[in-house]
Formats: C-alpha cells, sequence, structure tokens
C-alpha cells in the first residue's frame, strides 16, 4: 500500500493538506510544503523534510519516465541534501531516501508506485494551477512529463 499526500506551509508554519487549500501561497516561486510518502506502513519521507514542493514535484515527475526507462532514477530536495531514489528490482522498485547518515527505504510493485505518483502529482499541479494561475504553464509542463 502506498500513500503520497501533499502539504504547503503556512506563514504560521503549519502544513494544509494541499487539497484543502484555498489561499495562495505568500510566494509563488518559493512554495514551501512537504510530500508524505508511506509504503507498506513505512514512512519515506514526512513533514520534517519539508522543501520548496512544486520544485520537488516536479523533480519527482521527471524521475517517473527515468525509472521507465533506465531502472534508476534519483534527485535530491531543492534546497537540501536530502536524496529521494528509485531503483528496480524485476518488479518492483526500492524507494529510498538519505538524509545524513539517515536512510529510510521500502520496496513496492512498480505498476502501483507509477500510478500512485501519477495520481497524488496530477492532483497537486492541478491544484497549484488553481492557486498560483501564474505558474500554470510549468506545472502543466511538470504534470505533461509526469504522465509520460
Amino acid at each position: 500500500m502506498i500513500e503520497i499526500e501533499t502539504y504547503l506551509r503556512g506563514r504560521d508554519g503549519k502544513f494544509v493538506q494541499v487539497d484543502a487549500c484555498t489561499a495562495r501561497p505568500a510566494d509563488a516561486y518559493y512554495v514551501e510544503g512537504a510530500m508524505r510518502i508511506a509504503i507498506h506502513g513505512v514512512e519515506i519521507i514526512g513533514l520534517g523534510e519539508w522543501d520548496y514542493i512544486d520544485q520537488l514535484w516536479a523533480y519527482v515527475a521527471s524521475m517517473v519516465p527515468k525509472l521507465s526507462t533506465s531502472g534508476y532514477a534519483s534527485t535530491y530536495f531543492p534546497d537540501q541534501p536530502i536524496k529521494l531514489s528509485f531503483r528496480r528490482q524485476g518488479h518492483r522498485v526500492v524507494v529510498s531516501v538519505k538524509s545524513g547518515n539517515d536512510l529510510k527505504k521500502a520496496s513496492v510493485s512498480a505498476p502501483d508506485l507509477v500510478a500512485a505518483l501519477r495520481g497524488a502529482g496530477s492532483a497537486f499541479f492541478d491544484k497549484m494551477s488553481e492557486l498560483l494561475p501564474e505558474n500554470a504553464g510549468a506545472y502543466s509542463n511538470a504534470c505533461r512529463e509526469l504522465l509520460s
């Protein structure tokens, strides 16, 4: 089972699920937020690893086609030394996050991971296009890459 949730970080430092947000982020260029990924109950990424969430989602979107073509994709968070990677092993994918000396990882079905990322990412980019229409073109491009 894969859970992917996206949060925006408010001016007060509190996190709100993106689908519940009605106000535009304070800064359209540096949208703070967090992605939570849990696989089979193991939290790989949580609210503690917050960053520029629209940039992070764009990076993750570019990982999906790379995973399909090469079997491996990785990225660093936009403003933190946190590395997210996907490595195919047969019909499964090992999802791992390395932050300092801490390494979290879990294995999941490749089709399930791709479907979960595409669903959560599409919903995120759609909502962000509503909240920040001036960024809709960039969000649309990232979403297209995610779905390719």
